[in-house]
């Protein structure tokens, strides 16, 4: 499902009350990712990235797409997306021992979804009162491009003018009823959401349960991890949680993060040799990292940080275009 969360983020670039909104969501879930694109839209960090010229480039092709196949306008149409992961039956997750719900909310057409699924004679089957579309097919019919094999079994649903369903094979009938009861199941602990309603504007929160993930390292001890990110009228906020099964583990970790901090600082402060625009990114990236605030007390870790939003978005705006520079193919 990662191009589909590909596809979602070219297209996140107003402002509506921001909250992780886990309606309908399937009850036992053990980690959740939240993404509101209309907060995003409406924050710095995402109007920069969506100025970037070759992101904005891909924004409109994908726009194009889904404005003259589904009749969903981008700009206003999608507005948010979440995740949930479901151990398999031993009780974990894995690569292959799992299974997963996406919910996609904002305005569609579901009698143009099916239509343009029928038109192409795409793979699909009844789901009680719902047709379900092999998401592999509709997407890469959508899109133009391949998917990959985690699409594999996966079906996609218009539940609703609100809201569209992904989910497994295995899972598809549980998922659509947990979203024709509107399930409001309490998905993260009270003290996680308090801390999720802390930040202002939100726009993408994570939470995990440690202790069911089959290749988690017992010996760090962590029982669940949360996350959340948003934006004030003048910073980026960053807010993490994790707890442990002691507070000498969590101790230990503390510990350990302010020894990484320690010498990221001072590898970031070392710009011998560099030219003036890589000293700027370093003395930038060393005012990030000395600015992140470690706590916590017993058995609970924290990571905080408030970082000027203009600035967040500079460095995060460099990073991509970099990424995006070391990716494409030298002339020949």
């Amino acid at each position: 499902m990662r191009r589909l969360a590909v596809l979602l983020l070219l297209l996140a670039f107003a402002s509506a009350e921001a909250a992780l909104n886990t309606e309908g969501v399937p009850a036992g879930a053990v980690g959740i990712i939240g993404f509101d694109l209309t907060a995003f839209r409406a924050t710095k960090v995402g109007q920069s990235i969506e100025k970037l010229a070759d992101l904005k480039s891909k924004n409109l092709e994908a726009s194009r797409k889904l404005s003259d196949k589904l009749g969903v306008d981008t700009a206003k149409d999608l507005q948010g997306l979440v995740v949930a992961i479901y151990p398999g039956p031993d009780g974990k997750v894995a690569e292959k021992n799992a299974s997963g719900v996406v919910l996609i909310r904002g305005k569609f057409d579901p009698a143009r979804l099916n239509a343009f699924a029928e038109a192409n004679k795409l793979p699909g089957k009844t789901a009680g009162k719902y047709q379900a579309w092999e998401a592999r097919y509709f997407i890469e019919k959508l899109s133009g491009e391949k998917t990959k094999n985690e699409m594999k079994d996966a079906y996609l649903v218009a539940h609703s003018p609100e809201l569209i369903v992904i989910a497994g094979a295995d899972f598809l009938e549980r998922a659509l009823e947990a979203a024709d009861r509107k399930e409001k199941a309490d998905l993260v602990p009270a003290a996680t959401a308090a801390k999720f309603a802390a930040v202002t504007n939100g726009w993408l929160y994570l939470y995990a349960d440690a202790t069911k993930m089959k290749n988690a390292k017992e010996e760090i001890g962590a029982l669940d991890l949360a996350l959340v990110l948003g934006e004030n009228a003048t910073d980026l906020q960053l807010a993490t949680a994790a707890n442990f099964i002691s507070a000498e583990k969590a101790a230990l970790m503390r510990k350990q993060l302010a020894g990484l901090q320690a010498f990221a600082v001072i590898g970031l402060m070392n710009d011998d040799g560099k030219s003036a625009e890589e000293k700027e990114n370093l003395a930038l990236l060393a005012e990030l990292v000395q600015k992140i605030r470690l706590g916590g007390e017993g058995k609970t870790v924290t990571l905080e940080l408030d970082y000027p939003a203009d600035k967040a978005a500079q460095a995060i705006a460099k990073a991509i275009q970099k990424s995006q520079q070391r990716t494409v193919p030298p002339a020949k």
